[in-house]
């Protein structure tokens, strides 16, 4: 399998955390820190509008997050035409500059051509975005393959799958996928609600899978892992998770490890948010598999039992 480089930055109010994201080989990004006073009900947009784009890379990105976004349940994005002229001059920057995609990155040089800013918060203000902006990079074997090895690994997943509420969408096609989320704490979950992905019988493709930088910090090193679910809460309540299991087909337990705020020595996990990650890829074969979560909610206890379907090559995913 090609190399696929995928790259995540989130900006807030608050000061940014390194990160970055998976799917092939070195990859970077951000996740933000938490300022404000959230809301006290449930916020979410359940008004799904599809994604107006001539650009068809662009509409299958916007429209596939918002349909997994839907199904996972944690509420739709809004497309925002700043965003999206902040997004797609940072995908034509990399064109214009003369780099390899795979070099592109979330700072860009004022002396290059195509400059709008140097940071995603900045391209994006540049462009008329006034609450701050956040970034995600994806470039590899296709658009499609890169979209889902990118929620596939659990930093990028978590904040793919986060409390913003406007989007835009930048392509350099079939190379680089730019998105910018914006608006912290703009969507909360219901308080009781628990959010996991994949879940709900959802199709992913798991062709490109396993590499994030940095890696999540409990896999002490080791790469190629395999295609990760993530779980949230409300933002500002506690997740205690007290087993996290994945099977396969078969009934086979499926070897992973669990990352949450006590054990992330990256520091890119919050308090409401874990992650089970597979220690091995997953076989890139057709098949379903089944997880159960058994935790807390902010001192109350669940279950959350979630089935999920994958397909492999080139297929799209058709949820």
């Amino acid at each position: 399998m090609k190399n696929i480089k995928i790259t995540l930055a989130m900006a807030a109010t608050a000061a940014m955390l390194a990160a970055c994201g998976g799917g092939g080989s070195s990859n970077e990004g951000q996740n933000p820190g938490v300022s404000g006073t959230p809301p006290a009900a449930d916020t979410l947009n359940r008004t799904n509008t599809p994604g107006v784009y001539a650009d068809s890379a662009r509409k299958y990105a916007f429209d596939a997050l918002n349909q997994v976004r839907g199904i996972t349940g944690v509420g739709f994005l809004k497309q925002n035409e700043a965003l999206d002229k902040a997004a797609q001059a940072h995908a034509d920057y990399g064109r214009l500059a003369g780099l390899n995609p795979v070099d592109v990155e979330h700072t860009e040089n004022p002396g290059y051509a195509g400059f709008t800013g140097k940071t995603p918060d900045e391209r994006a203000r540049h462009f008329g975005y006034t609450y701050g902006a956040s970034e995600v990079l994806s470039g590899g074997v296709n658009d499609m393959q890169s979209f889902w090895s990118l929620l596939g690994v659990p930093y990028h997943s978590i904040n793919m799958l986060d409390t913003y509420a406007d989007i835009g969408v930048g392509v350099w096609p079939k190379v680089i996928l730019v998105m910018n989320p914006g608006n912290y704490f703009a969507q909360l979950l219901d308080g009781s609600f628990v959010a996991v992905y994949p879940c709900n019988d959802i199709q992913v493709n798991v062709q490109g899978q396993g590499y994030e930088t940095p890696q999540p910090s409990v896999l002490n090193g080791k790469e190629d892992f395999g295609y990760s679910s993530v779980a949230l809460v409300r933002m500002g309540q506690t997740l205690e998770v007290s087993s996290w299991e994945l099977r396969d087909a078969s009934g086979n337990v499926v070897p992973t490890t669990l990352m949450t705020k006590a054990n992330d020595a990256n520091k890119m996990i919050l308090a409401n948010q874990a992650s089970l990650i597979p220690l091995n890829a997953l076989p890139r074969t057709v098949t379903t598999y089944t997880s159960v979560l058994k935790g807390k909610n902010n001192g109350v206890p669940f279950e959350k039992t979630c089935t999920w379907r994958t397909v492999v090559g080139e297929t799209v995913p058709s949820n």
